[in-house]
């Protein structure tokens, strides 16, 4: 079984928690943590059915590509009783450049607890109100908001 940096079993982990525990993992280069976390029937899996292929591929296109600076959870909410949406604001340095921006995850639970399933990011300059008062209704507000 696999374990966050802080010993928690990635089965035992919240939604909210998964995301935080995602981006450490990307901060640790710890891909085969992030594989691990996704759900089954994602769509990220149809591009890498393989851990060791992901890996690969990570350690050769995404390690030092950039640094998150910071990455906060925002809101939850549960859509059903086995999904939940997770809002969150992430900064990112790629190569000098800044990059912010609200994301949000959708989680699914299966026989193994909580995954990551698909999300979708919008940058932060997409919104006019402060950071604490963007809502999934304002997230969602957006004609060409594509999901991954």
């Amino acid at each position: 079984m696999s374990h966050h940096g802080n010993g928690i079993a990635l089965n035992d982990l919240q939604p909210a928690d998964l995301v935080l525990a995602r981006c450490e993992a990307f901060r640790r280069h710890d891909f085969t943590f992030i594989f691990q976390s996704y759900h089954e029937d994602a769509p990220f899996l149809q591009a890498f059915p393989d851990c060791r292929d992901y890996v690969e591929y990570a350690a050769q296109a995404l390690q030092g590509a950039f640094r998150i600076n910071d990455c906060r959870i925002g809101r939850v909410r549960t859509v059903a009783d086995d999904e939940v949406q997770v809002l969150f604001f992430m900064e990112i340095d790629s190569d000098g450049v800044i990059h912010r921006s609200i994301e949000m995850a959708c989680l699914k639970l299966g026989e193994q607890g909580w995954r990551y399933h698909s999300g979708a990011k919008r940058p932060l300059e997409d919104f006019d109100s402060p950071l604490e008062d963007i809502d999934f209704e304002n997230f969602l507000d957006c004609a060409t908001l594509v999901f991954f």
